[in-house]
């Protein structure tokens, strides 16, 4: 699988509607505004610019309280 592919486009609705989905969380626009606020502070924490859709699910995990 290319590199590209394992990283997540966070300017692309469908690709974090795709997290939220298989994170059995609502694909609105509310969820995904959370879900970006909620993949900046994973980029931090792990000193990333970029974040893997593993990294990406590790991070809703942590913070499912927090998507609807």
């Amino acid at each position: 699988m290319p590199k590209d592919k394992k990283l997540v486009n966070f300017s692309e609705d469908h690709e974090l509607n795709n997290r939220l989905r298989r994170n059995n969380k609502r694909q609105t626009e509310e969820n995904r505004q959370k879900l970006k606020n909620i993949g900046d502070k994973a980029k931090k924490q792990l000193d990333k610019t970029r974040l893997t859709h593993e990294d990406l699910d590790k991070a809703i995990e942590h913070n499912k309280e927090k998507l609807d």
